[in-house]
C-alpha cells in the first residue's frame, strides 16, 4: 500500500504548492509524510531484494519471485494454509517456502514447510500445472521431516544433447569423472548394475552405443564383455571393441560369465588386501578398474536356459547373482537390456538388485510395474525415441525424466578412431 499512496501523495503535495498559497504552511508535514512513506518503501525494497538473494543478481531475484509467487497462489487456492486471528479477523497464514536455482537456471528445488495439518495432502500435491514452465520430477521429505521438497526442471530447456561427432561426444563426457557417465543434460549417474528395457524402436541400442562410447573414450581402461544372443548389432560394436569377449552362442555366453566371475574372484582376492589398510572402500579408492558386461536381448537368452538341463540353469543363474550381489564394491558390473523385465524373464532378485532402472518409450503400466515395483508416479508424457524415465538411489527415487543422446554420426567410424581404451584380454582357458 505506501508503494501506491507515494506517487499519490508527490502529486498532491506539488499541486498544494503550486495552486493554494494559503496552505504552504503544511508543506513540512506534507514532506515529513512522503519522506516517511520513501524510507518505508526503501526498507521494504531492501528486504524483498534480501528475501528473493539479490547477492545472486538481478536475474535470480526475478525468477526467484515469479516462481514463489505461483507457489503461493497455487497453495492458496488449494487451501493449503492454517487460519489464525489477526486483530479478530480471519487471515491466512501460508507455510514457509525456499527456493534454489541451479547456475543456469535448468532445475531447481522448492522446499515448503511441513506441518501436522498438510502430512498427508502435501505428500499428495501436484505444483506442476502451477510453476508456469517449470515442472515437477520427484518430491520426498527432507531428511529432518520440516519440510516437503520438489525437484524441478525448466521444460524449456532440451535435455537430449545432440553430438554431431565424436569429438564433441567425448569433450562432454571427459568434464565427468572416470567413474560417471551421463544420460543428458541433466542427469549422471554412476557406473552401477543397469537395467534398460523398451519395447523395439525405443531407443534401448542408441542409448547403449551412448554409454559405450563413454567407457571406451574414458581415461581408464573399461573392461567390456558383451553377449548378444540373437546376433544384432550390438555383437558388430562388441566385434570392433572387445573381439575376444564378445559373444552370441548361448554356450559361450555361459563360458563368458564363468570368465567374467572368475576375474571378479581375482578381483576380489586383490582387495581383500587392500581392504587391511583402507576398509569400506571399494575398487574406485584403490585405482581399479572397472569391468562391464552388457547383456543384450537377455529375454531371449533365458528362453533358451530354460530348455537347458537343471544343472546348466542353476549355474547360470548362480553366475548372474554373484555378480550383482558382490560385483558393486569390486567394480564388476551388470546391464541388463530387454523389452520387458517380467520375472519369467528376468528373476526378482536379479531385478532388484540393478540399481539403475530405466525404461525408454511410452511403456504399458506392467512394464513400469515390474521395472519400478509401481507405475502411478510415471510422467503421462509422449516420449520419443531415446526418452523414458529412470530411478537411481539418492538421484531419482521416483521415476525422473531422461532423453539419451542424439548421435547424429557414424557409431561404427567413431569406433574405429576412438583407438578405445578397451583392454579385450585373450579368454581364460578352463584348468
Amino acid at each position: 500500500m505506501p508503494t501506491v499512496l507515494l506517487p499519490v501523495l508527490v502529486v498532491g503535495l506539488l499541486y498544494f504548492i503550486d495552486n493554494n498559497k494559503v496552505f504552504s504552511f503544511m508543506t513540512p508535514i506534507l514532506i515529513y509524510i512522503i519522506a516517511f512513506i520513501i524510507i518505508l518503501n526503501l526498507i521494504q525494497l531492501v528486504y524483498w531484494l534480501r528475501s528473493n538473494h539479490i547477492e545472486k543478481g538481478i536475474k535470480y531475484v526475478i525468477n526467484h519471485y515469479r516462481l514463489l509467487r505461483l507457489v503461493l497462489i497455487s497453495l492458496q487456492d488449494a487451501g493449503y494454509y492454517v487460519r489464525r486471528q489477526f486483530c479478530g479477523i480471519d487471515v491466512a497464514k501460508l507455510p514457509k517456502i525456499y527456493i534454489e536455482f541451479s547456475d543456469n537456471y535448468a532445475y531447481g528445488l522448492i522446499k515448503i514447510e511441513n506441518k501436522v495439518r498438510y502430512e498427508q495432502r502435501l505428500d499428495n500435491i501436484e505444483l506442476s500445472s502451477s510453476l508456469g514452465r517449470y515442472i515437477v520430477e520427484t518430491s520426498y521429505l527432507s531428511a529432518d521431516e520440516n519440510y516437503y521438497c520438489f525437484d524441478f526442471f525448466n521444460s524449456n530447456i532440451n535435455r537430449q544433447l545432440r553430438f554431431d561427432s565424436t569429438e564433441e561426444l567425448l569433450q562432454y563426457s571427459n568434464n565427468l569423472d572416470d567413474n560417471m557417465l551421463f544420460i543428458d543434460s541433466l542427469s549422471q549417474v554412476p557406473l552401477h548394475h543397469t537395467l534398460i528395457v523398451g519395447q523395439t524402436g525405443s531407443g534401448k541400442t542408441y542409448a547403449l552405443y551412448s554409454l559405450i562410447l563413454q567407457m571406451i573414450n574414458k581415461k581408464i581402461n573399461y573392461h567390456l564383455y558383451i553377449a548378444d544372443p540373437k546376433g544384432s548389432s550390438l555383437a558388430v560394436i562388441g566385434d570392433k571393441i572387445s573381439p575376444n569377449n564378445t559373444s552370441e552362442n548361448i554356450d559361450d555366453i555361459i563360458q563368458s560369465l564363468r570368465e567374467f566371475n572368475d576375474a571378479m574372484d581375482r578381483r576380489k582376492n586383490e582387495i581383500k588386501e587392500k581392504l587391511i589398510t583402507k576398509i569400506d572402500s571399494s575398487y574406485v579408492d584403490f585405482g581399479l578398474e572397472p569391468y562391464v558386461f552388457i547383456f543384450d536381448e537377455y529375454a531371449s537368452f533365458q528362453s533358451v536356459i530354460q530348455s537347458k538341463d537343471k544343472k546348466t540353469r542353476d549355474e547360470v543363474n548362480k553366475l548372474i547373482s554373484q555378480i550383482v550381489l558382490q560385483g558393486r564394491q569390486l567394480g564388476f558390473f551388470l546391464f541388463v537390456v530387454m523389452q520387458k523385465s517380467d520375472s519369467s524373464s528376468l528373476p526378482t532378485m536379479i531385478r532388484d538388485n540393478l540399481p539403475l532402472k530405466i525404461v525408454l518409450g511410452n511403456a504399458e503400466e506392467q512394464t513400469y510395474v515390474t521395472a519400478f515395483g509401481y507405475s502411478k508416479d510415471i510422467p503421462n508424457y509422449k516420449f520419443n525415441i531415446g526418452e523414458g524415465v529412470f530411478t537411481f538411489p539418492q538421484i531419482a527415487n521416483n521415476p525422473k525424466i531422461c532423453a539419451f543422446s542424439y548421435l547424429n554420426f557414424n557409431i561404427l567410424d567413431a569406433l574405429e578412431k576412438s583407438g578405445g581404451n578397451v583392454i579385450t584380454p585373450a579368454p581364460l582357458k578352463n584348468n
